[in-house]
């Protein structure tokens, strides 16, 4: 293969680049505690059951939830009420998204993360 082909291979726009991850912490508003929950999106490359969790948001989970190359899921975490009741309901979520992504238990182990009485 010549180099000038690479070349010319290399600049074409392609689905296979590798994508942008922009992490996000959320900050939930009034309207958020109001409703008592929020939703929340991760990813992880989907070859990978060791490769780093990322919480994004949602306006990007779409490009990555049709995404061969990343695994993604999203969970409803509950942010008001009693901490035994969030406490029992976040843990719920996270192991039914953990059908998805295994080990997303170790990135969310504050299951009272955003809690509000």
């Amino acid at each position: 293969m010549s180099l000038d082909r690479y070349k010319e291979i290399s600049k074409l726009n392609s689905s296979f680049k590798k994508k942008k991850i922009s992490t996000f912490i959320p900050e939930p508003k009034d309207k958020d505690y109001r409703n008592g929950y929020i939703k929340r999106y991760f990813i992880q490359k989907a070859n990978d059951n060791s490769s780093p969790i990322y919480e994004i948001k949602r306006t990007s989970f779409s490009s990555f939830d049709n995404n061969s190359f990343y695994i993604a899921v999203s969970l409803l975490w509950r942010i008001v009420g009693d901490k035994g009741e969030v406490k029992k309901s976040n843990q719920a979520s996270v192991k039914i998204a953990g059908e998805v992504i295994p080990k997303l238990y170790l990135y969310l182990p504050n299951l009272l993360q955003f809690h509000k009485k």
